[in-house]
Parts: C-alpha cells; structure tokens; sequence
C-alpha cells in the first residue's frame, strides 16, 4: 500500500494521464498525433453552443418566425443522441440501433409512443434520416430543431413545412453563422471566455519537440505537422 501511495504521489492526477490498452514504448514513437476538438483544446461547451444557439436564433428572427420569446436550454439535448429528421423526434439508440427512448419536439414519448414510431428492429443508423450529435455545436442545433418542431406542430411556423425541411433550415442558419465568421470573430477576440486553458499544454508541446516527436494536430478540416 505504501509503494502504491508512493507512485501515484509522482504521478499525475487521473485525468491528465494517458491509457493504453498494450505496452507503448514512446521512445520508438516518431509521430505524436492530437485531435483539436477536446484534446488539445477544452471548451467552455455551454458558452459556445449559447453563442451559436443566439446566431442562429437570429436568422429565423429576420425571417419573421416566431421564434423570439424562446432561448438555449443546456439541459434539452446531450451528446450521443440521434436526430430523427423525418418524424421530428430526438432518439436514444444503443450500438445495435434499438431505439431505447425518444422525445417529440421537446416532449418525451412514452414507452408506447417511441416503440409505436420505432417498434423492436434495429434502426439504420446509415440512412440519411438520422443525423448524429457527436460534433460541437449539436447541442445548440438539436435545441432549437426541436422547439422549431413544437412551433411546427402548433401550426405557428409555414404550412407544409415537414420536418426534414425545417431540420435544413436550422442546419443552414448554422453553416452560415460558421461562413459568415461574426462568431468565430467574437471568440478570437476573447479566447477566455469560451476555452479553458490548460498551462501545461505549452511545456507538453514543448517537451514532445525537444524529444524530437513531430507532432501532428487534426481539426475538423485540416491537418497540420510540425
């Protein structure tokens, strides 16, 4: 116990290691590579998707939708989930894609309604009804996609209007509130205020160079190697 207590006393917290599954000698490691997104940079998640939420909000507001009295709700939607673009519902699926849960717009179904839509079959998770929410920003878009869906039951937004098309609408206005650069201006400005800086990533980055690793970082578009 005490030669135990002794190693984690010069290791460091559990949440900065790293797991492997094997033996990993880093010494025949000539490459080191990071994804962007929640390794090499941590975010302030609830910040960013509010932001994206607002400029998306915008563009139905200057449409004319009623849209103005609603707001992000954080604890709507989490990541994991399944959007289903043609019935309107958020979906709860295992690995094997049985449907385990659903809500309609913002209502949940209960266990007759979500096995009344899905039944005990798998779901074709491949087809292109469903849309995963795995990136940043799903939470901000599977939001207000589902209180644009409750607007839609209620006949308050366009007649006609299905639910993969308003899915479309809701998945443009944040394209373009990506293309259009307003918010990624807004977070440059003022990085703190939606990454959380780790002060030992620098010294990391550093340490890995002077072992003479290249490292290689990948983004959602790009890759780079230095």
């Amino acid at each position: 116990m005490s030669q135990e207590i002794a190693i984690n006393a010069v290791l460091p917290p559990l949440p900065k290691r790293v797991f492997c599954n094997r033996t990993l000698n880093l010494r025949a490691m000539q490459v080191v590579g990071c994804d962007m997104d929640y390794t090499l940079i941590h975010y302030d998640t609830e910040r960013w998707e509010r932001r994206a939420y607002e400029y998306m909000l915008l563009t139905f507001v200057a449409r004319g939708w009623p849209v103005a009295e609603l707001s992000f709700d954080p604890e709507l939607a989490s990541l994991g989930l399944v959007i289903d673009v043609e019935l309107g519902n958020l979906v709860k699926a295992n690995r094997f894609g049985h449907v385990r849960n659903a809500c309609h717009g913002t209502r949940m179904l209960d266990f007759d309604g979500w096995h009344k839509a899905y039944g005990t079959a798998p779901i074709d998770l491949a087809e292109s009804r469903w849309q995963f929410m795995n990136t940043l920003f799903s939470l901000s878009e599977a939001c207000l996609y589902v209180q644009l869906v409750d607007l839609l039951d209620a006949g308050k937004l366009e007649p006609g209007l299905s639910y993969r098309e308003l899915y479309h609408h809701v998945r443009s206005a944040l394209d373009a509130t990506h293309l259009e650069g307003q918010l990624k201006r807004e977070i440059l400005a003022e990085p703190e205020r939606y990454v959380v800086l780790d002060e030992k990533l620098p010294q990391t980055l550093l340490n890995l160079s002077a072992a003479g690793k290249r490292r290689v970082v990948a983004p959602r578009l790009a890759k780079t190697v230095w």
